[in-house]
């Protein structure tokens, strides 16, 4: 093939390409590398469609190959790490990078994909900061202020979410990314939404995770019932999209509206084709807001319309899991022993544990927390151990030591005016559909990202009283699973206040999206844990640690039973059982948050 054509075939193949006709760009390329299979072009050509078909890694090989003459190539190196980032090799894309960089200082998107790659995958503590740095040194490159804008958001960091996507709008003010950026975060802040979302629903009008979200800002501002019809509009058009289904049901039973909240469900899985997600977390749903027999009931269906299928065989196993007759559906769990997956072992280490099956799910929780998954086993690896081996036990849970009460009355100036604010955001009529209080309501979303002067007084407030806490722990143990994390507080992953009435409480649970949790007390009933209720005993409302929930079926006394007052800060792990128990009258108004350590 002569230089000429080679040149000609390449155009053709780059051509197709960018226009997605891969079959052709294939065709295109495949007397190239046949005729020139070092040069780099060719390479680098075949490497962009081998990531365009999803093969990552055969992409990262022809890349390697590309670099063995091409060493000193910077861009060809930010390739490189691009296409080892997407095949989850991510520390290997960071030296690729660092490569790049070191031979061309001057590439600012590998430099931004660097601080990107560093702080979503690699989780290093600066990696935020050097991104915004680089906007800084940047004003003109919107792509650096775009992902900034996206990070600040996931970080739950409002105010310069919303500064780093007004800085891209003010350039180019119908930015779609920027605008929906903005109206998130506006969301996030607390503020009405509304006007945000419009304007980015007007530039992405298909955008369909943009109309749920603007369902939710609606809900917020209690137009639950205006809510519900943009989530009917998106079902129409998307009717297996699982997020409008949701937020469609949970909205509905939030605001008390009329019909059946998971009347979207219902609609969906009748329709031909309904994926197996969307029959799982109707399964789910059904089990939560109805009882396992529903979800059982639903399980069978779902094996009608899709057949013997790892999923089917999952949704069952949950439902199964929950049901009073859980002990009679042993081959369920035999069955899914087979997956070897997470998500299947989990769902047996639960069952285990109703069962009292201590030493098998006491090896079952072993293999799962050297695999990783602390956050998911610990809960259930504490109570194999308690129940067949005390010593290991003690050293896990040491004996409440691990549990924290601090006194921040003192460093938030009015807790009134704070109770008052927390009412005011407390939008839904009855509490959440799928969460662990009962006879209350729980705010939505995050509540450290609002913008206020009560919430940023309390946040500070929190997280100095956690670093104390931290401070105070037993000493650093590097095989325990939860003193070897490091001491301090790398973001909170979740925020929230709960509005418990007369007779409310929370059931049994645990956190799986932190290190630490929390239970702060902005507002109480005179009488809790006086002894005078008449329902209850001198317990009532009191938080207890390291309790069982009461489907476990087990009389085990709480590791550690806190008395709550007004203005105190209740720290425990985050895996660690917890609940409270009903109280007889009055409100009990608390903020909750998790957070995870690094």
């Amino acid at each position: 093939m002569d230089i000429a054509s080679a040149q000609r075939a390449l155009q053709v193949a780059q051509a197709a390409l960018q226009q997605g006709r891969l079959k052709d760009a294939r065709s295109a390329l495949t007397p190239l590398r046949k005729a020139l299979p070092r040069d780099k072009a060719v390479l680098y050509l075949a490497a962009r469609l081998a990531r365009a078909e999803g093969d990552p890694r055969g992409a990262a090989k022809l890349l390697e190959k590309a670099l063995r003459t091409a060493s000193r190539d910077a861009p060809l190196w930010a390739e490189y790490a691009s296409t080892l980032d997407d095949a989850h090799r991510f520390e290997e894309a960071e030296k690729a990078y660092t490569k790049s960089l070191k031979l061309e200082p001057g590439l600012v998107d590998a430099a931004i994909d660097l601080a990107i790659l560093r702080h979503r995958r690699l989780g290093r503590p600066n990696a935020l900061d050097d991104l915004r740095r680089l906007a800084a040194a940047n004003p003109e490159h919107l792509r650096a202020w775009r992902n900034l804008a996206l990070l600040e958001r996931e970080e739950f960091a409002t105010g310069p979410a919303i500064r780093a996507s007004e800085h891209v709008l003010a350039r180019t003010p119908n930015d779609a990314m920027a605008l929906s950026v903005r109206a998130y975060a506006e969301f996030d802040s607390g503020r009405s939404s509304l006007a945000h979302f419009n304007r980015a629903l007007a530039a992405v009008p298909r955008d369909m995770g943009l109309a749920v979200k603007y369902a939710a800002a609606l809900h917020a501002e209690r137009r639950s019932h205006d809510a519900d019809r943009v989530l009917g509009q998106v079902i129409g058009a998307e009717p297996f999209n699982i997020d409008a289904l949701h937020a469609r049901a949970q909205i509905r039973w939030e605001a008390a509206l009329e019909g059946d909240p998971l009347a979207g469900f219902a609609e969906a899985v009748a329709r031909p084709g309904c994926p197996a997600a969307v029959w799982g977390e109707y399964a789910r749903l059904a089990e939560r807001h109805r009882d396992p027999a529903a979800a059982m009931e639903i399980a069978r269906r779902a094996r009608v319309a899709l057949g013997d299928r790892r999923e089917v065989e999952l949704m069952t196993a949950r439902a199964a899991c929950e049901a009073d007759d859980f002990a009679a559906h042993a081959d369920i769990f035999d069955a899914i022993a087979r997956h070897g997956d997470t998500g299947a072992d989990l769902l047996r280490a639960r069952w285990l544990a109703r069962m009292h099956r201590w030493d098998e799910l006491s090896r079952l929780g072993q293999k799962l927390l050297r695999a990783g998954h602390a956050r998911d086993i610990l809960p259930y690896l504490s109570l194999a151990w308690r129940g067949s081996d005390p010593e290991r036990w003690h050293w896990l849970e040491r004996d409440g030591a691990l549990v924290g009460t601090l006194d921040i009355g003192g460093r938030v100036r009015d807790l009134g005016a704070l109770a008052e604010y927390l009412r005011r955001v407390h939008s839904a009529r009855q509490q959440p559909l799928e969460q662990s209080l009962r006879g209350g309501t729980q705010t939505d979303g995050m509540l450290f990202a609002r913008i206020s002067p009560e919430i940023d007084e309390l946040r500070n407030a929190i997280a100095d009283a956690v670093v104390e806490y931290l401070a105070q722990l037993p000493p650093h143990d590097p095989k325990h699973p939860w003193l070897s994390l490091p001491r301090e507080i790398r973001r909170f992953t979740g925020s929230w206040s709960v509005r418990l009435q007369s007779s409310g409480y929370h059931v049994g649970h645990i956190h799986n999206r932190g290190d630490v949790s929390s239970a702060c007390y902005i507002a109480l009933p005179q009488t809790l844990g006086s002894g005078d209720s008449l329902v209850e005993g001198p317990e009532d409302g009191w938080l207890f640690v390291g309790e069982a929930p009461r489907e476990f079926g087990l009389d085990w006394e709480p590791v550690r039973l806190v008395r709550p007052e007004e203005g105190m800060l209740a720290l425990f792990p985050s895996w660690a059982w917890h609940g409270t128990r009903p109280f007889s009258a009055g409100e009990r108004l608390t903020v909750a948050f998790d957070a995870e350590l690094g």
